[in-house]
């Protein structure tokens, strides 16, 4: 069950570091999608054969060969830092502030802070 639980336990961590306290609305969304993850993690490795597997194991390694970049945009409107991966800086013109809904014009031009 390591591949899944990597992956799980990557997520949670996000899930508490993003400030959502786990009694809040949010909190306890975020945190019930993670326990549905969890169960059929479970699942899924316990019906998966050797072989699959392997197959996941080699598509993580190919993946963990790419480095993944964030940038930091500051929302206009409410001072909201937001951060965005590098394909939607690249491929999207605005993003909304999941704050206040003000649009967020993206591109490298506007970044703050390059995180990796």
């Amino acid at each position: 069950m390591e591949y899944f639980e990597k992956k799980i336990t990557y997520l949670r961590g996000m899930c508490d570091g993003s400030g959502f306290d786990e009694n809040s609305k949010e909190g306890k969304i975020f945190h019930g999608i993670l326990n549905i993850l969890d169960d059929m993690a479970f699942m899924l490795e316990t019906f998966m054969d050797d072989e699959d597997m392997e197959d996941l194991e080699k598509f993580e390694e190919d993946e963990e060969d790419q480095p993944i970049y964030l940038y930091s945009f500051i929302c206009p409107s409410c001072g909201e830092e937001i951060d965005v991966d590098g394909e939607t800086v690249e491929t999207e013109t605005e993003i909304q502030c999941p704050v206040c809904g003000s649009a967020i014009p993206m591109g490298t031009e506007n970044v703050d802070d390059l995180k990796f």
